[in-house]
């Protein structure tokens, strides 16, 4: 499943994180993460970037849901933009103001009511993903959502690839065609890398739309070499669709440059640029970044569709 959606859920005695695994039991979508109400527990949990959290206020061993609210927000700076639940069994009415003065936004009683939970985490989980700079074009998260999945994964013990995807003479195409087809191409890579990452990834990958011609897909090491050469061995079969028969017959299409005269560019190619953590290991998404640009870059001196893994050991691309 692409994109997946993290529910971290505060609950000692574990009663409502089962309710909401079986409530969720057919949607692969949404991935429940269970932590005891003790700081290090939470800290950890809150280490996934969750799209939603949820606080079981009973039997929390003594701690204060307060407490916790506060801790939350000094643990991750975009907890902010978080949906915190709040389920309890406590009916007096000014607890229920006071926790929603302190930031909850839903407040469910018990004995639960099994269909209006469900709906309130699918529809409050679905809200915070419209409001984070989902890509209108494609449909894709945009770059808050990028930036929390490789904290995400910077944060988890597995071994993951980030693949850096954009095309080659995007602009060209653009000046000569217009921004309609433009955007034509660009959903059309946006399907292409879904459908790589269908056949070729599993649950939990993610795939990102950073503007323009430019994407991201943060996987699975084992999986990222086929998922990478799936796209730029099947890019060339269908974007020549997008281009007339006389430019595919020439190999190439005439625009004007910046100084007014005519000139060749070559049809659309694309370019994968692959990092990982299998042979360094990264401490912020800034160091992600600038080695995904490195390499992008050796990638793009390279003729036709290509797709190039960094091996190196140490940061520094020559």
């Amino acid at each position: 499943m692409i994109n997946t959606k993290y529910v971290v859920i505060i609950d000692d005695d574990g009663d409502v994180t089962t309710v909401a695994k079986k409530l969720f039991k057919k949607d692969s979508a949404y991935q429940f993460i269970q932590t005891s109400s003790e700081k290090k527990e939470v800290r950890q949990a809150m280490l996934n970037v969750p799209d939603l959290i949820i606080i079981n206020e009973d039997n929390l061993n003594g701690v204060d849901v307060a407490g916790i609210l506060v801790y939350i927000k000094r643990l991750e700076e975009q907890s902010s933009i978080t949906p915190i639940i709040l389920v309890s069994s406590n009916e007096d009415k000014e607890h229920r103001v006071d926790m929603l003065k302190r930031g909850i936004e839903i407040y469910i009683r018990k004995p639960l009511n099994e269909e209006y939970f469900y709906y309130t985490i699918k529809n409050l989980s679905n809200l915070i993903g419209a409001n984070r700079c989902i890509s209108a074009l494609t449909g894709l998260p945009g770059n808050i959502q990028i930036e929390n999945e490789l904290k995400r994964r910077m944060a988890s013990r597995g071994t993951y690839a980030v693949l850096y995807i954009d095309l080659d003479n995007f602009k060209s195409y653009n000046d000569k065609y217009g921004f309609m087809n433009g955007d034509e191409v660009i959903k059309y890579t946006s399907d292409l890398i879904q459908e790589a990452l269908q056949k070729n990834g599993e649950r939990g990958d993610f795939l990102g739309h950073i503007g323009g011609d430019d994407f991201i897909a943060i996987v699975n090491y084992e999986n990222a070499r086929k998922i990478g050469r799936f796209i730029t061995q099947n890019f060339g079969l269908g974007i020549l669709k997008y281009y007339t028969e006389e430019d595919i017959e020439h190999g190439w299409i005439k625009v004007q440059n910046r100084r007014g005269k005519m000139e060749k560019y070559p049809l659309m190619t694309i370019t994968v640029a692959m990092i990982s953590n299998k042979y360094k290991k990264y401490t912020s998404t800034l160091e992600i970044g600038e080695d995904g640009a490195a390499i992008k870059k050796k990638a793009k001196t390279l003729e036709g569709s290509n797709f190039l893994e960094d091996r190196r050991t140490k940061r520094t691309l020559t």
